[in-house]
């Protein structure tokens, strides 16, 4: 199971990835208010689809209203998330 640390800019004009080496985390622009969880369920949907996985794989370590969170991904490893992750960004 991977942990994948993101940072969440929730109420953006759009949904992007993005990496941050000051923070060492995958930074999640999504389009929904972070109000009532609706940012939290909008970064799984986007994970999941980012990553090609079934939305049931995707769970939370860490989420709440902070913007820093862990999100964890069943059937992969952390070095093949990495993997996923930085092939979505160059295909970008």
């Amino acid at each position: 199971m991977a942990q994948i640390p993101l940072w969440v800019k929730a109420g953006s004009s759009a949904d992007a990835l993005a990496w941050d080496p000051w923070r060492r985390r995958w930074v999640v622009s999504c389009r929904a208010p972070p109000t009532g969880g609706k940012a939290n369920r909008a970064v799984a949907t986007l994970m999941a689809d980012w990553l090609g996985l079934p939305i049931s794989s995707i769970g939370w370590v860490q989420a709440g209203s902070s913007r820093s969170k862990v999100l964890s991904a069943d059937g992969i490893t952390d070095a093949e998330a990495e993997r996923r992750l930085r092939a979505r960004l160059q295909g970008t």
